[in-house]
This record gives structure tokens, sequence and C-alpha cells, in this order.
């Protein structure tokens, strides 16, 4: 419920000076006996660069997701997960299917310190994203989504986990 308050927070401080060109986002992905459902909200860049076919630009964005446990081990099956994060997207070309690639980092607050059988040993976490994706025409896009998240060993044990994900966007 804090993770929701917090991001509920952040959305209604940080929307009216980025209103323009918002991108909301689902995601579904799975790794081993996990998987994650989330939703982002991506803002107007921060920084923008063309580089002849290249369009680039850095977003600040907020996720939210339930990470969820389909394994028979020990320890919760469920935890809500909310963060910030920058992420930086290159689009291609200026058609009306536009591949991007995309990175991002950042920082994630999760509402347990276990999820199955991993013990992530602290709530804080950091979040390492890598994408592929198209954008399509009526600003919707499509791709997939890399993501890590792992305590960076601030604390032992630091088990971490990986989500291949399906991203579907929308910007407005």
């Amino acid at each position: 419920m804090k993770i929701r308050t917090l991001c509920a927070a952040l959305m209604l401080v940080c929307a009216p000076a980025y209103a323009e060109d918002m991108t909301v986002a689902l995601r579904y992905g799975e790794f081993d006996n996990y998987d994650r459902i989330g939703a982002s909200l991506r803002f107007a860049p921060v920084w923008t660069a063309d580089w002849g076919n290249w369009r680039a630009a850095l977003h600040p964005e907020l996720e939210v997701g339930r990470l969820r446990y389909d394994g028979h081990g020990p320890g919760a099956s469920t935890l809500d997960q909310g963060g910030v994060l920058g992420m930086f997207r290159a689009v291609y070309g200026s058609g009306a299917l536009r591949p991007y690639a995309e990175v991002g980092l950042g920082l994630a607050l999760f509402s347990r310190t276990t999820l199955g059988g991993k013990d992530f040993s602290t709530r804080l976490q950091f979040s390492e994203h890598l994408g592929l994706g198209v954008e399509l025409p009526h600003g919707l896009s499509a791709g997939w989504l890399y993501s890590h998240y792992s305590n960076a060993d601030i604390k032992l044990p630091n088990d971490g986990v990986d989500f291949h994900q399906i991203v579907i966007g929308a910007r407005f």
C-alpha cells in the first residue's frame, strides 16, 4: 500500500510538468517460476538528440508491478513493487513502423524481502532494463523488455530476479 501511495504522489507532483507526450505501458513477463505484471508511466523527455536517421531521448519513468512465484518452494508467493527510473530510447527512421532500442537504470522498492525461494535481503532494489521494439502509428508501441532487480550486494544474500517481458504502450 505504501508503494502505491508513493507512486500516486510522485505522479501528482510530476504529471503537470510533463503532461505532454506521456506514455502508459502494460508489461507482462516471466522467468523460471517467477512472473511479473505491471504498468509504467513514461513522461516527456528531459533530453533529446537527432543523429541522422536516429532520434534519441532520455525519459523519466514510474513503474508499479506485482511479482509472483508459482513454484512449490517455501516463502511468500507475491510481492508488490514500485520504482522510478531513467530510460534512454533510440528510435530509427520516421515511417509508420520505427524500430527502437532502449536501456534504463532505476531504483525500486519491494513490499517484502522474500519471494518464493529468493531472498533479496533489502526492500530497496536497483533495476536495469534493456529493450527492443517498434513504435507503431497512432502513438502505439510494442516490444520486449528484459529487467533485472537486485540490491547490488549492499546486503547478502542478493538473489535478484530477472524478467523477459512483453510491453504494449500508448502515447498521449
